[in-house]
């Protein structure tokens, strides 16, 4: 599944929650001024770790105005706190005021951003399957009359739509079926951040998803969220994506699909970041976690190191089979991280 160089696209995400709004957006003017093909925003109403949390869609509508070139994308919305219609309202307005620059990242949901408000978590991914299909329709400019199990709509129709007709869907999977669908129905793929060989594992089932249905792998834009750390002492690197150990492997399955062979206390065992909930008990059940992380996994599933050993890094996700690397700054000096990608790497890889 080897890709050639060319074919490879660079994204950061905004330091959500980490940085005051305002500055949000000087963020990814430096970013675009670096060469990055994309920015990120995550779709949440909680967060862990804590911090400020803005609203997706208006983040992008502002980093829209202040960028001319970056794809804008969530990764990722879910179709549970939006009426596929308002979604498809939003969206529609961002690639408007952005010149058709916007990707609607869409995934089955997190704990964090529903249970706390009561909202229904039920049949997720037929509830994803259904909201696509209205989204693409209503995009189209279609009047539509849908009876559904999730939604029903009446000579429903938007009075703005996509500049492009379409906004490209990627989807947020994980499970083998969400990868399946993925490769049947989804634009492209964002990965949570897996080592080069367990995504070019699950690369597989998206596959397989295409070819029934009839599609190649290369109309599919194949992503991951990575953390990256780079200084010019690897280990300094190295150690400041060892202090984020639960985030960046954010499940105990991950580490035993990598070959970790770790005794978890009961209360861990099934630890997850798609079921966590912003309290103090589940804040402690991740640093708990993050004790038994080896500190060589977490190097393994991220990009760190001084710059020759991220290029190596890329390269072996390349020959897996990533073309979008969505990239979360960990660097001890987040500035010298943007310096290395602008100077030194995005010009390896793009020239």
């Amino acid at each position: 599944m080897e890709l050639t160089g060319s074919s490879i696209r660079f994204g950061c995400f905004l330091p959500i929650p980490a940085v005051p709004v305002q500055k949000l957006f000087k963020i990814a003017k430096v970013n675009e001024e670096a060469g990055f093909d994309s920015i990120w925003v995550p779709d949440h109403l909680l967060f862990i770790p804590p911090g400020i949390v803005p609203e997706a869609w208006s983040t992008l509508a502002a980093t829209a105005v202040v960028t001319t070139r970056p794809i804008l994308g969530t990764c990722v919305s879910d179709p549970h706190r939006y009426h596929p219609a308002v979604l498809a309202q939003k969206v529609a307005t961002v690639d408007q005021i952005s010149g058709g620059r916007v990707i609607l990242g869409l995934g089955a949901g997190e704990a964090m951003n529903l249970e706390p408000y009561g909202i229904e978590w039920k049949r997720p991914v037929s509830k994803l399957i259904e909201f696509v299909t209205i989204i693409r329709k209503l995009w189209a400019g279609e009047m539509l009359n849908h009876e559904g199990q999730f939604w029903r709509l009446n000579d429903a129709f938007l009075q703005i739509t996509p500049s492009k007709d379409q906004v490209p869907i990627y989807f947020g999977a994980n499970s083998p079926r969400t990868l399946k669908l993925t490769g049947e129905m989804a634009d492209g793929w964002l990965s949570i951040p897996l080592s080069p060989k367990i995504y070019e594992k699950r690369l597989k089932h998206i596959v397989d998803g295409a070819e029934k249905a009839g599609r190649s792998l290369q109309s599919i834009d194949t992503g991951v969220y990575l953390y990256t750390s780079i200084t010019k002492k690897p280990e300094e690197a190295f150690e400041q994506i060892a202090r984020i150990k639960a985030q960046v492997i954010p499940a105990p399955e991950l580490l035993r699909e990598a070959g970790y062979d770790i005794e978890l206390p009961k209360e861990l065992q099934s630890i997850s970041y798609f079921k966590a909930l912003l309290n103090s008990e589940w804040i402690q059940k991740f640093l708990s976690f993050s004790e038994f992380i080896p500190r060589e996994a977490a190097i393994e599933f991220s990009i760190a190191g001084t710059s020759e050993d991220c290029i190596e890094k890329i390269e072996d996700y390349r020959k897996a089979g990533v073309k979008h690397f969505l990239l979360l700054n960990a660097g001890p000096d987040p500035r010298e991280v943007v310096r290395a990608y602008s100077e030194e790497i995005l010009p390896y890889f793009k020239q």
